[in-house]
């Protein structure tokens, strides 16, 4: 699939592609990607997709050879407005379809993020997490994207991107949005990225919180992929105007 390229003057461009979906499907589906190895800027959810009659957005996390959280380089938010512009400009274009959005990780966060800043019709959120700035600080896997991020690294700026997505949980006026949050307890990330941040999600009525446990669950990123049957099945209702509620409920062998 071809990659195409949001240009904005001497700004940073960003990278995306775009698949049309069926013309009978008003939906538009937009992926937002976790950190990746070798490459931590690759596009996440390319082959599992392919039955989707949904019009697929899918927006690279890649600035400058690296990640950002879809968010600042050198604490400029330039990206944030590249990203939120990109969006917009889909949804024009396909005349204001039913929007959902999806991530894992780095794009679980993101996707909550980006999904109440625009008020879409569902989120998908895996393994997300709320602390930013603690995640790219000094002495982490992903220093060097924090640099990049923040240009230095130091605690008032590491605060700040902290209180990024905790904030729009705690300030969006579109707390009818459809969320469904997927965790595990073998996680290492649950005690201290979703159990002290599940709070937040009080004013939400339609959220909905997937905690799996399972021998094939033994780190972070096993969580979505043994969920993506789900994760899938809620995509292919989202195509048909459907948000179902699933509440507080667990899955998997493992409880």
């Amino acid at each position: 699939m071809e990659e195409l390229i949001f240009k904005r003057g001497a700004r940073l461009p960003i990278h995306y592609r775009f698949k049309q979906g069926a013309p009978h499907c008003r939906h538009l589906l937009i992926v937002m990607s976790g950190f990746n190895l070798p490459d931590p800027t690759i596009y996440d959810f390319e082959n599992v997709l392919n039955h989707c009659h949904s019009h697929i957005l899918w927006i690279k996390d890649d600035f400058n050879g690296l990640p950002a959280y879809y968010l600042c380089q050198k604490m400029s938010f330039d990206i944030e407005e590249g990203v939120s512009l990109l969006i917009n400009g889909v949804v024009d274009y396909l005349k204001k379809p039913r929007v959902s959005i999806v991530g894992g990780s780095k794009g679980g966060s993101m996707a909550l993020y980006y999904g109440l800043k625009h008020g879409v019709d569902n989120i998908i959120s895996a393994v997300p997490q709320f602390s930013l700035g603690s995640y790219v600080a000094k002495n982490t896997p992903w220093e060097h994207v924090g640099k990049q991020m923040m240009g230095e690294i130091t605690d008032a700026r590491i605060k700040q991107l902290n209180e990024k997505l905790p904030g729009m949980v705690k300030s969006s006026e579109h707390t009818r949005t459809p969320v469904y949050l997927f965790t595990s307890p073998t996680d290492k990330q649950y005690q201290t990225e979703i159990l002290p941040n599940l709070g937040l999600f009080s004013r939400y009525p339609r959220f909905n919180l997937i905690e799996s446990q399972s021998a094939l669950i033994t780190q972070h990123a096993q969580v979505m992929a043994f969920n993506l049957p789900l994760i899938l099945a809620l995509i292919y209702q989202f195509e048909h105007g459907i948000s179902p509620m699933w509440g507080r409920v667990k899955n998997g062998e493992g409880w």
